[in-house]
């Protein structure tokens, strides 16, 4: 899990990076412009103003996730509707790749969605840790819940800072400058990149790190029940 939140938060931070780039240098802004209008959005700026849409829709999304999160986890469990979720939201983000600097409509459907998806798994994360918690008291009659939670705080800075450094470095290595109003097809080939191919590896891993994480559905009641007897037997 510490493997798993570092990753989540270098996805979160680079493609959150990347967005004011995406929306400066790769999307038509005459296009942005238009769809902002049918959409009653006025603007003066577009790559600004479309990007303030972005943001709100995929927030909005998000919420509307979160709200499904407990009900999803308590049906399925909280492992493999958290994996699903990001795979899914991992998958949203690749299709960024396909869409040109036309598909206005697309890139805001993309965004909704990846928003969605992402918000059932938000929750999850820190619910899985405090499984562990759970697991660390029945394996080893004692919870470790401090030492647990630090150790993830401290894998949600490693990650932020990481895709933050990603963020430079990758802009540096394709010949960002930020003196020049349009970028070369190098530069905006790698921010597109940044959006799209890049964050959905690292939430791949985060994935893949999944089928190595014990506390299914069927654990997560075994440890529940057996915990209660003993704090019962204890009383």
């Amino acid at each position: 899990m510490l493997i798993v939140t570092v990753f989540v938060f270098i996805t979160l931070s680079l493609k959150g990076g990347m967005y004011v780039y995406y929306f400066d240098h790769y999307l038509n802004h005459e296009h942005l412009a238009a769809f902002l209008g049918k959409v009653g959005f006025n603007n003066t700026d577009a790559a600004t103003s479309g990007f303030s849409l972005f943001n709100a829709a995929g927030i909005v999304m998000t919420l509307v996730g979160i709200s499904l999160s407990k009900p999803l986890a308590d049906k399925y469990g909280k492992r493999d509707v958290f994996g699903t979720s990001l795979f899914l939201s991992a998958l949203c983000l690749l299709m960024f790749y396909f869409y040109g600097p036309q598909a206005i409509i697309p890139v805001y459907a993309t965004q909704m969605l990846h928003g969605f998806f992402y918000g059932i798994s938000t929750p999850l994360l820190w619910a899985m840790i405090a499984d562990i918690a759970d697991y660390s008291e029945w394996k080893n009659s004692r919870r470790a819940t401090a030492i647990i939670f630090s150790a993830m705080i401290f894998g949600l800075k490693a990650g932020l800072s990481i895709g933050g450094a990603l963020v430079a470095g990758i802009l540096a290595s394709c010949g960002y400058s930020e003196q020049l109003a349009v970028q070369s097809a190098e530069t905006v080939n790698g921010i597109k990149l940044s959006m799209s191919v890049y964050p959905t590896l690292t939430f791949f891993v985060s994935v893949a790190c999944l089928f190595f994480y014990k506390i299914n559905k069927k654990t997560e009641i075994t440890i529940q029940e057996e915990l209660a007897a003993r704090r019962k037997e204890d009383n």
